[in-house]
């Protein structure tokens, strides 16, 4: 309470060493709202016409050192903070009201004395305006930049690229909504706003949001740019990241996981033979749709129990590429089969060359089904596992179906 006490005493002193005394010879009817250099002087609403200190309260008001609370009062009555002071010598520090010929040498020492009482406040002032005026310098900076950059655009209208701009201008303004409004007075007693920052100190957000606004106009007139966009078979691209002041990022290309490869089971049935012969058998396939363009290869065993047949084919096929989950397929090639000599007991093999036809639909890039139809001409006969009817050459045949996995 002493300290808020003396530094009102200081600021009292402070505005009578700046002419108080020649302002009381004007007429106490004179309305004081006029314009000076440091801006116009305020009536407010607690320091009506005849108050035995109006004068004063005009004068220092017209000096630029207090601006009063939002309310428009000028609460002459409540203590002063060590803040407020500090910002009052702020202030005339920065208008050079200290070298008016109307202070003395005791004004002096009592200015003195107030300032190096609040000494701590008045360089934390001083550091915040400087900061400011810092971040104002480089935000102009910035949109400087940025200007030239949309001019260089502008120069190159086929390499401009819309949707660039309109997000680098976003991102403009959403900085421009961050920029600080400047450097605000301590708050007052019993929570009241404190007292504007400095003349000057303020962020000019005026004109940066006039700036902006020009940057958007020259953005909209920018002609547009034409994109062609490419489409491959199972192949995804997803676009580039636009980054403010940066590079774009690489595209990302996301492919199918399935090969050329594959393996399946089959459950194979044989046309032909005697009827007292069970002609079914279970096999397995292994091949490449693709060894030389459509051309691949496929390789497949059969096991038939009752008999105790094997049967293995050697076939080069040839894929028709439908673009769809549906494959068709022709292939040719030979095959031997191991079964019980007609007539005895021993194993005799028979070669036979092999026509087949058959179809792939595929589920998943990597589960499908398959069914194939295939033709042999036996070159002999000598075991039973042939089908046929007598020990010379001659036609078989069989069915089979079953499932295939790509990878």
């Amino acid at each position: 309470m002493h300290t808020n006490k003396k530094i009102l005493t200081l600021a009292s002193t402070l505005a009578l060493a700046l002419g108080v005394a020649s302002a009381q010879t004007t007429p106490a009817t004179t309305t004081p709202a006029t314009t000076t250099a440091a801006g116009q002087v305020t009536t407010f609403t607690d320091v009506p016409a005849g108050h035995w200190a109006k004068d004063a309260v005009d004068l220092i008001v017209q000096k630029g050192l207090i601006q009063g609370f939002p309310d428009g009062t000028f609460r002459g009555n409540e203590n002063l903070t060590r803040y407020q002071a500090a910002l009052i010598f702020y202030r005339l520090l920065q208008t050079g009201g200290l070298n008016s010929s109307t202070v003395t040498s005791t004004d002096t020492t009592t200015i003195a004395n107030g300032m190096q009482e609040v000494s701590t406040e008045l360089a934390s002032i001083s550091s915040r305006v400087t900061d400011l005026e810092t971040l104002t310098a480089d935000q102009q900076t910035r949109i400087a930049a940025l200007e030239t950059q949309i001019a260089t655009l502008n120069a190159n209208p086929a390499s401009t690229d819309t949707t660039a701009i309109t997000a680098r201008l976003d991102a403009l303004e959403a900085t421009v909504k961050n920029i600080p409004a400047g450097a605000t007075g301590p708050a007052g007693p019993a929570g009241p706003a404190g007292p504007a920052g400095p003349a000057g100190t303020p962020a000019d957000t005026a004109a940066i949001e006039a700036r902006l606004s020009a940057l958007e106009a020259r953005a909209a007139a920018t002609p547009t740019s034409t994109t062609t966009n490419t489409t491959t078979t199972n192949t995804t691209t997803n676009p580039s990241t636009i980054v403010i002041g940066g590079t774009p990022t690489t595209p990302t290309t996301t492919t199918s996981t399935a090969g050329n490869l594959y393996v399946g089971a089959a459950y194979n049935y044989s046309l032909g033979g005697t009827p007292t012969t069970t002609r079914g058998s279970y096999g397995a396939v292994v091949g490449s749709t693709q060894v030389f363009g459509n051309i691949g290869a496929q390789v497949s065993v059969d096991y038939e129990p009752t008999a105790g047949t094997i049967n293995a084919d050697a076939d080069a096929t040839y894929r028709f590429d439908t673009g769809g989950n549906l494959t068709p397929y022709v292939g040719a090639g030979f095959g031997l089969t191991s079964s019980t000599t007609r007539g005895a007991t021993t194993k005799s093999t028979d070669y036979s060359i092999n026509g087949l036809v058959g179809v792939d639909y595929r589920f998943t890039d990597n589960l499908g089904v398959f069914a194939e139809a295939q033709g042999r001409y036996y070159l002999s006969s000598t075991g039973v596992g042939t089908g046929l009817q007598t020990a010379s050459a001659g036609f078989g045949s069989n069915v089979k179906a079953g499932l295939k996995f790509f990878f």
